[in-house]
């Protein structure tokens, strides 16, 4: 069994696939003994280019913006076409005039979090480079613990967090999802990781495809696995789900124009200069294969 370590910043709703395949058994069947830890993104772009530690993350869109930069790094997959994330504020933020000047909680600078803060906070038609502060907290759990002690008023939850805010009397102010198409998650890792060690990458793609199967198929199941995972209860966790399937890719690709997209954003929003071909970053050859091995594997 090899041991194997993937990481995200945050155990959200959008990583439901991960976590549900490593509950599941599926990547053990394969022969990956993958662990999953909590890491923030950006730290974990640098563990995985220095080969430290990381050999995957299950971020893209964070990935994405790495490789816009030159970074050798490689999305082999995407679970999620869309964001899930919603920009939360207490009651006493009535409209975007109340916002500004406000404190604003991401995960990270440079990650998904931050680009559907930018895109809602613009969308509620507030500048975002000047009209709020970005804080850069990490985790979800904390930038709750934020919110509830007032440090900051608003702040970039995933799903299911924004249910849980909604418990304790906060609000939704704008679904990120709405303003932003942003292929979110998927399986992640280096240049060299990919080259060197191909068999063990087609393993943890392989328990990718099939939890992302069983994601799609076993409505039950999965709504009761997010409801204990999430501490929802069963109607929300469905509720859920709903959204969440709505947003999940068939075969673990997104089509070339929506990359196209997301690359002439990053290159937008980061500067960037320099010609940047999409094949550098997001490469399906190998779950292409895979998918094929297992629709063949089945007749």
């Amino acid at each position: 069994m090899e041991k194997a370590l993937i990481t995200h910043q945050s155990e959200s709703i959008g990583i439901a696939p991960l976590i549900y395949g490593i509950d599941k058994g599926f990547y053990r069947r394969e022969g990956v003994d993958l662990q999953f830890r909590i890491l923030r993104s950006d730290l974990a772009v640098s563990a995985i280019v220095g080969s430290r530690e990381v050999d995957y993350m299950y971020g893209a869109g964070t990935a994405f913006r790495a490789g816009a930069k030159g970074l050798p790094i490689r999305i082999l997959s995407h679970d999620i076409k869309s964001v899930l994330h919603y920009l939360m504020v207490p009651p006493f933020i009535q409209s975007a005039k109340d916002l500004k000047g406000k404190k604003v909680a991401v995960g990270s600078l440079g990650g998904t979090n931050m680009a559907a803060a930018r895109a809602s906070i613009k969308a509620l038609g507030l500048d975002p480079d000047k009209d709020v502060t970005y804080i850069v907290i990490g985790a979800a759990s904390i930038r709750m613990a934020a919110m509830e002690t007032g440090s900051v008023q608003a702040s970039m939850m995933p799903a299911p967090w924004n249910a849980k805010m909604k418990q304790k009397g906060f609000k939704e102010m704008m679904f990120a999802g709405d303003v932003i198409s942003d292929p979110l998650n998927g399986i992640v890792t280096g240049k060299e990781k990919l080259e060197k060690n191909t068999e063990q990458v087609k393993k943890v793609l392989r328990g990718f495809l099939r939890a992302l199967k069983a994601v799609r198929t076993d409505k039950r199941d999965v709504s009761e696995f997010m409801a204990a995972k999430y501490n929802l209860d069963l109607k929300t966790a469905e509720d859920v789900y709903g959204t969440f399937i709505q947003t999940l890719t068939e075969d673990g690709t997104v089509s070339d124009q929506l990359l196209q997209e997301q690359l002439d954003q990053f290159k937008k929003e980061g500067g960037v200069k320099k010609d940047v071909v999409i094949a550098e970053i997001v490469d399906y050859r190998l779950v292409r294969e895979v998918s094929r091995e297992l629709e063949r594997s089945k007749r």
